[in-house]
């Protein structure tokens, strides 16, 4: 077995996969029944003193499973923050949460938020918790509800926190102050500008980043013309591919600080979807859309897999695992044949006829109709390069792996559909 122990923010962690913060870490019964499944940590749901509990209603989860098997893992919520009273949670739960999870090795988070952008409203939440034995706090800024419904006052709620580098400086650096523990600012994906916002949080003092939180959605049962779940934008989810962006995301604070502790989340399904998290310069990788979308019984398969996928690839440590923020680059930053593209394609497909089924796949789907099979033939395909954009489209596509693309000139092989294309553009012509 991989040895899969790390640390986060000094703090011990016997593996790095775990809950981020929503109903699962809201109770103590909660918190006992997901340690036991072997989580390394988990993080409490957000409290807060926010007037709006009374107006936000039970949690539900509406599933669009029922509208086509690729919306199988998508759905939209109404979860918000805790719904216990502050003062309950803080003296009744709290003190049973904390042991549930100790007894479990599990390290607690605790999740709190303030009133929208004034700093001291957050700061007797870092008070209170680090004195009961909180060991870390997150900031909860990233929710996808902009607006709580409650007062005007509590209209910068959520998201828009987390929108603005100079706010989150100030937030994080009047916890900073007061905290004996360290204190992560968790970002939403809303946020244009990322890497601001990090900088921002890195210079208030702020010892780790988490993130993502989901965006907002809505969803119309088109059988019956009438909105899905109720009436209204709420969280939503779109199952594993919104990793993709999630990911990005992430990327843009990992890539420009590498140095900060980044827990990082959106779209975690699979023990590969993890691997590339840690890849992506995550410490932690945080579960949770797919446990409430495939089960409990997620939890301790990823953590399975992806230990036989160290011991697959040789990483004795999962920090042997490559880092690879120091590669990421904007797409305007790539290398170019030119100030403007090429009339003809430099680089073009090339076809492995004993591995081609003559399916026909590369030809429906090449976006510019220059892929031709001749079935009745049974030679390998062809294509027009007078037409062809040499955007290796069908490479990925093919389901033998018969297709690769290379320089048209040598020959060389630019692309077999694995990892990175080839940076084939030479010192000379290259831009």
């Amino acid at each position: 077995m991989a040895d899969l122990s790390t640390t986060f923010c000094g703090l011990p962690v016997k593996h790095p996969v775990g809950i981020t913060s929503c109903d699962f870490g809201g109770t103590a019964k909660l918190i006992e029944r997901y340690s036991k499944t072997g989580i390394g940590w988990i993080i409490g749901k957000t409290v807060h003193k926010i007037d709006g509990v009374h107006r936000w209603p039970r949690p539900f989860f509406y599933s669009l499973r029922h509208f086509g098997n690729d919306m199988k893992d998508a759905w939209i919520c109404s979860q918000m923050f805790h719904n216990m009273p502050y003062e309950q949670w803080l003296d009744d739960e709290l003190p049973k949460s904390l042991k549930a999870a100790k007894e479990h090795d599990v390290l607690y988070i605790g999740s709190v938020s303030g009133i929208g952008p004034v700093p001291e409203t957050w700061v007797p939440f870092i008070i209170d918790l680090q004195e009961r034995g909180v060991e870390i706090i997150e900031l909860d800024t990233g929710g996808p509800h902009a607006t709580f419904g409650a007062v005007d006052a509590h209209k910068d709620c959520g998201a828009p926190l987390a929108l603005d580098p100079e706010t989150a400086y100030q937030v994080t650096k009047a916890c900073v102050e007061v905290a004996k523990v360290p204190i992560i600012f968790k970002t939403t994906p809303q946020c244009v500008n990322a890497a601001a916002l990090a900088l921002a949080i890195q210079r208030g003092g702020g010892h780790a980043i988490s993130g993502n939180n989901a965006f907002y959605g809505a969803w119309i049962d088109h059988e019956k013309a009438e909105f899905y779940g109720v009436p209204g934008s709420m969280g939503g989810l779109i199952g594993r591919p919104w990793q993709l962006f999630s990911l990005a995301k992430i990327l843009e604070t990992t890539a420009t600080i590498p140095e900060m502790p980044f827990l990082g989340g959106g779209g975690i399904f699979t023990y590969d979807d993890v691997a590339r998290h840690l890849m992506a310069g995550c410490d932690l990788v945080g579960l949770c859309s797919s446990v409430y979308s495939r089960g409990i019984a997620v939890i301790p398969k990823i953590i399975k897999e992806l230990d036989e996928f160290c011991e697959r690839k040789g990483y004795k440590t999962i920090k042997d695992i490559p880092v690879l923020t120091d590669k990421f680059m904007y797409l305007r930053d790539w290398k170019r044949e030119g100030p403007y593209m090429q009339e003809t394609t430099p680089v073009v497909p090339e076809f492995d006829a004993d591995k081609c089924n003559m399916c026909g796949i590369c030809e429906d789907l090449c976006p510019y109709g220059a892929i031709k099979v001749d079935k009745a033939s049974g030679e390998k395909p062809t294509f027009d390069r007078d037409i062809c954009y040499g955007c290796g489209w069908c490479v990925g596509h093919c389901p033998k792996w018969a297709i690769r693309m290379i320089k048209a000139d040598t020959g060389e092989e630019v692309w077999d559909g694995r990892g990175t294309i080839a940076d084939w553009v030479s010192d000379e012509e290259g831009y």
